[in-house]
């Protein structure tokens, strides 16, 4: 196993990809991710009728934070945004995929020649589904190669995902780790995230849950079952076992005070409870699509150190807030773009980092 090679607590605005790729083998003891889910769909987007989702509004001095940061770095403009391979932070959350414009080369040629596996799964659902669920594939096999590499021998990737693609993912993650046969590595659980809010259905029904998989690197995983406090007469029975449906960790409302505004977040228990069971105190967490701050908020409450990676400059503004909440506050987060600033206990900060730093 290699050294940890990046700030603990440090957040990192770049493609995951690159970031992924500078990181020491074996040098993290979990991944926790909920990436995007192929909904074809943007989210965020504005219209002559729409404002930003971020609740509450941006503020005039977190705007001129994030422009000075990127000044930093080298950036001015969207165009200049693109060429560093971020998103500028206004941009709209886009998950649709396309096959001739969101599929790299130098992705298809690598899987091609080195993970044949992988090759079957993407093109027979080329054929079984679409281009567009094939090219989402791509984009997260790419990933999730370097994140296999990255894991120590004891431990965990945990993955967030829904109906939407969770069938594709399931045998494109088999293909990476292993598909746990006779306890040796790959998958350990389909653990079902079970909630009550959204919409319902005249024609269906009603779909109220979200898949997480949990995948180990080698046949000694780590594994620490959680005490989970029923929340409920009803659920006594079922929470006793620390069994694979999670019915008593609510969605968050538009009341809750986590709420960052976004659709697509998820609440820190979820994480609380995934890094309680995958992870050890002083042990390294990664949230690579960590736009919402609830695995690394998480981390912290719980001792573990933690690195966070998104594409979006706007992530640095939510993680302060987050961490600023009265009921959350736990560290001070500096706008100082220092890279390599190194973090020691008595002195608990948390550090911003722009592309290739």
């Amino acid at each position: 196993m290699a050294e940890f090679n990046a700030v603990n607590r440090g957040v990192y605005i770049s493609d995951n990809l690159y970031f992924l790729r500078s990181l020491n083998d074996e040098c993290l003891d979990l991944v926790n991710i909920d990436p995007p889910f192929a909904k074809n769909d943007t989210f965020g987007k504005k219209t002559p009728n729409s404002k930003d989702p971020l609740k509450p509004p941006l503020r005039q001095v977190e705007r001129d934070n994030e422009l000075r940061l990127l000044e930093i770095w080298g950036i001015k403009n969207q165009a200049e945004a693109v060429q560093a391979e971020i998103v500028w932070p206004e941009t709209a959350y886009r998950d649709i995929w396309d096959w001739e414009t969101d599929v790299h080369e130098e992705w298809v040629n690598l899987i091609d020649d080195d993970f044949p596996a992988i090759s079957s799964v993407i093109d027979s659902t080329r054929h079984t589904h679409s281009d567009s669920t094939a090219a989402y594939l791509c984009y997260m096999a790419i990933r999730l190669i370097e994140i296999h590499r990255i894991i120590k021998p004891a431990g965990s990737l945990f993955l967030h995902c829904d109906h939407t693609a969770s069938g594709y993912l399931r045998q494109l993650l088999d293909a990476i780790f292993g598909n746990g046969e006779n306890n040796k590595a790959g998958f350990r659980n389909e653990i079902v995230w079970e909630y009550g809010l959204g919409g319902s259905s005249k024609r269906t029904f009603s779909r109220k849950h979200d898949t997480i998989f949990w995948y180990s690197k080698s046949a000694q995983w780590y594994f620490k079952k959680p005490t989970v406090q029923a929340t409920s007469q009803m659920l006594q029975g079922q929470r006793k076992g620390m069994k694979d449906v999670w019915p008593d960790i609510p969605s968050l409302n538009n009341m809750s005070k986590e709420r960052t505004g976004y659709p697509t977040q998820k609440p820190v228990a979820l994480a609380e409870r995934i890094i309680t069971a995958a992870t050890k105190p002083g042990d390294v967490v990664l949230d690579c699509f960590a736009g919402c701050a609830y695995s690394a908020i998480a981390s912290e409450r719980l001792g573990r150190r933690w690195i966070a990676c998104d594409i979006n400059p706007r992530a640095w503004t939510v993680l302060k807030r987050q961490f600023n909440k009265p009921k959350l506050a736990l560290l001070t987060c500096t706008d100082a773009a220092a890279p390599g600033q190194q973090v020691t206990p008595d002195n608990p900060i948390v550090t911003i980092h722009g592309p290739n730093q």
